[in-house]
């Protein structure tokens, strides 16, 4: 119980140090007017986008129903794990788009879905340093960390029910917690590779 304590209070000061190192600047609409992007030359690039749109909308129903069903008395971390895994799966057509839309991300957001191949091992502990805070990342500018974001939180809701199969309330707690700060970057996200 202790050690989950320390954990929950381990993700809510990385939580506040991440939200200010990166949440300032790049979420206010001037400067994301000075991002640079591809523009779009044709319309299979639209359409890519526009399927995009409704991908992201897509996440924010499901993460909002995620962290609604941490309310359940009954609920089971394979409920919460799978969840989990729609969000990285919508995640990844999202960074698809962002990749394309935000090139100078390119390299950031390939090493982030590697994250993926470890899943079943990773500590939470490595997770938060290497991936939370960047530090098995490449240098990136600022627009990168949010579409980052929306791969990272639920990949750590995945890593967070293997390591507490019973779902003790400071897990709930944790989840809701990396859940809800990814719902404050999904309208970056969309400012940045959809408009």
């Amino acid at each position: 119980m202790h050690r989950l304590i320390k954990i929950s209070i381990t993700i809510l000061v990385s939580i506040l140090i991440s939200m200010s190192a990166h949440a300032s600047g790049t979420s206010k609409e001037t400067d994301i007017s000075k991002v640079e992007r591809a523009e779009l030359t044709n319309d299979k690039q639209r359409e890519m986008l526009s399927n995009t749109a409704g991908l992201l909308a897509d996440y924010e129903i499901t993460a909002k129903k995620l962290v609604a069903s941490l309310d359940e008395d009954e609920l089971s971390a394979e409920s919460v794990n799978v969840q989990a895994q729609e969000l990285i799966s919508l995640s990844e057509s999202v960074i698809s788009s962002a990749r394309f839309r935000l090139p100078q991300c390119e390299d950031y957001l390939a090493k982030t879905l590697e994250l993926k191949s470890s899943l079943n091992t990773i500590s939470h502990e490595s997770i938060e340093k290497d991936y939370h805070h960047d530090g098995a990342l490449p240098e990136a500018p600022a627009e990168c960390y949010h579409t980052k974001d929306l791969f990272v939180h639920p990949a750590t809701v995945v890593v967070l029910t293997r390591d507490d199969p019973a779902m003790a309330p400071a897990t709930r707690q944790t989840i809701a917690a990396e859940i809800n700060e990814v719902l404050a970057h999904t309208e970056v996200v969309r400012q940045l590779v959809i408009y």
